[in-house]
């Protein structure tokens, strides 16, 4: 069933299909809670998916593109972007069972070449600190912006390796490693290009090999040549104008993946399960400070209430998402959305819903 709903407050508001069948005090929660998020002028379309005690509903409001008519669906395509770190965890922790990488390593191991700035009055970068962002990486390198073929909408497509390691050797340390939690986007991907050496083979072969194929995610992507159009939620910048999806071809293990929220939610309960020794690992403090908690490449929160929380999100040039997940409860919820719309109230707002539900 789809119905369409209106902003209340302005007659020349957009208009927002959803499928949510309003037939239980779940759905009618959620609306409540995603009309607000619709009040901003930015929205587009959005899929949320909601594990209550181990059952899954999903949600969806919309459009897939300004002006289509297409509401999205539990298999439509959006970019998830940051949230592919999580990813780079998973696999960084089979490395580690398999021998591959130590977290305790000095990462100019894994390097090509001399790196006497990796280290600071003698102390290196060890493997965990890139996963747990206090490797004192810088977060965006300057080379990616200064050059003549950087491109705004698309700032990633043509960043190689040799550019990450271009910037990567003019960085200076001012600090110890492992002692401040600074994120960085060139920290994961430099843990991505250490990955692909250690085993050979490219990043999305190994997340395919280790974490899509064992949870039959099969939506999941980085390549959508060939995706029909119509199965794509198109990102949109804060004028409700569609802009390019953001490639990141050579350095994919900091943003890549596009998926559905069907696969996320596959994706959702096998990390409350701890469904593999990998994942079960990405999910162990590597860094705690009185301010958080970081396990590879997961943020280890506590809900208001009490509850343990695996969190992350993610944003590119026009999508937003989010994922919490809630192992003790069985619980947790996917937020996917197309457009820059602010999405962290409804976060909190379903936080505290989620756990609310989840009470025995």
């Amino acid at each position: 069933m789809i119905l369409w709903l209106t902003h209340p407050a302005l007659a020349q508001a957009p208009r927002f299909a959803s499928d949510n069948p309003m037939r239980s005090g779940l759905d009618s929660a959620v609306d409540q809670r995603v009309q607000r998020y619709l009040k901003d002028e930015r929205a587009v379309g959005l899929s949320l998916g909601i594990l209550i005690n181990d059952k899954p509903y999903f949600y969806n409001y919309g459009e897939t593109k300004v002006g289509n008519h297409e509401l999205p669906t539990e298999n439509t395509i959006y970019e998830i972007g940051s949230i592919t770190k999580t990813f780079t965890g998973i696999l960084l922790a089979q490395a580690v069972l398999d021998g591959k990488l130590g977290l305790e390593d000095d990462i100019r191991k894994y390097l090509p070449g001399q790196w006497p700035n990796l280290a600071f009055e003698g102390v290196p970068i060890r493997v965990r600190d890139l996963s747990n962002h206090t490797a004192g990486v810088t977060r965006i390198f300057r080379n990616l912006w200064d050059r003549p073929a950087y491109d705004s909408l698309n700032p990633l497509h043509d960043y190689t390796r040799a550019m990450l390691y271009e910037g990567l050797h003019a960085m200076k340390m001012d600090t110890f490693p492992g002692k401040i939690s600074s994120y960085s986007n060139m920290g994961v991907a430099l843990l991505g290009t250490m990955l692909e050496d250690a085993y050979g083979q490219s990043w999305f072969a190994l997340v395919s090999k280790n974490i899509l194929q064992p949870l039959g995610m099969k939506s999941t992507r980085i390549d959508v040549t060939g995706v029909p159009a119509s199965a794509i939620a198109w990102p949109h910048n804060d004028r409700r104008e569609t802009v390019p999806l953001w490639d990141m071809a050579y350095l994919p293990a900091m943003g890549s993946l596009r998926s559905t929220i069907r696969d996320m939610m596959a994706y959702l309960q096998a990390n409350n399960t701890a469904a593999s020794p990998a994942i079960a690992l990405s999910h162990q403090p590597t860094y705690t400070s009185e301010k958080e908690s970081l396990g590879l490449n997961w943020f280890l929160p506590t809900s208001p209430d009490g509850h343990p929380m695996l969190e992350h999100a993610g944003g590119t040039g026009g999508s937003r998402s989010s994922l919490d997940c809630f192992p003790t409860l069985k619980s947790g919820f996917i937020i996917l959305t197309n457009s820059l719309a602010n999405r962290k109230d409804l976060e909190k707002e379903l936080v505290a819903l989620v756990t609310e539900k989840a009470r025995p």
